[in-house]
């Protein structure tokens, strides 16, 4: 059941209704399985709209953050863990699809946006050279506070330094990072119900968090370990 461990990490191999009772953390942070019928090779992705929507059930109480589209949010993880504090939308270029933005959902905490800094949209600007001067000046980090909408991650593409060929669909490190961040404290224990590739490992890893991870298929376990190697190797 403990697949690996280290000075970031607890991972489990196991279904995370079996564990999430009896685990300490702070925080869940997740990517869930979409419920299209994907062909996982240990999931079944084709639930019933009840089963799916008692999946988010077990979730209600926790400090939880949820990406997935839109729809699903409303649907089913509301309908699963009730009421949501706030919504940011992640919004990527997408080739040869209409899908091109997912919402991150909070329940039970919010982000606080002015603890990252982005670029501003309009630097030639006057007045915002003025501001880039003044931060500058004050050793201050430039930029102005994050919006509720994130256009500057792109999703991982199979030429990505950080693609893992034998896995789909992962999620940028970069995007977690950001929502670390901007939500949970350095020292903080995040929990990912479904570990997959293991994007929350390297997030945690670079911004001082701790994570637990339930990951209920080997492959993509077999896929997090790739990953890990070659971190080691750089």
């Amino acid at each position: 059941m403990n697949y690996y461990q280290d000075e970031v990490a607890t991972i489990y191999n196991a279904n995370m209704e079996t564990l999430l009772k009896d685990l300490k953390f702070d925080y869940i942070l997740t990517d869930p399985p979409y419920n299209i019928n994907y062909k996982y090779p240990d999931y079944d992705d084709n639930m019933n709209e009840e089963a799916y929507i008692n999946l988010f059930a077990n979730f209600q109480g926790y400090k939880t953050i949820i990406i997935h589209y839109p729809e699903a949010i409303v649907n089913f993880v509301c309908e699963g863990i009730g009421r949501v504090k706030k919504i940011l939308s992640w919004c990527y270029n997408n080739n040869g699809s209409s899908k091109a933005h997912r919402s991150i959902a909070f329940f039970n905490c919010e982000p606080d946006l002015t603890k990252v800094k982005q670029a501003y949209k309009n630097p030639n600007d006057k007045r915002i050279k003025k501001l880039m001067e003044k931060q500058e000046a004050n050793n201050l980090e430039v930029g102005c506070r994050m919006y509720d909408w994130f256009s500057d991650i792109q999703m991982i593409k199979n030429v990505s330094k950080e693609k893992c060929a034998e896995f789909t669909n992962q999620i940028p490190i970069k995007l977690l990072e950001r929502i670390l961040l901007t939500t949970t404290k350095e020292g903080d224990i995040i929990l990912d119900p479904f570990f997959g590739s293991g994007s929350l490992y390297f997030a945690c890893k670079n911004t001082n968090r701790k994570c637990i991870g339930i990951e209920q298929s080997l492959e993509h376990l077999k896929c997090f370990k790739i990953r890990l190697d070659l971190m080691f190797q750089e």
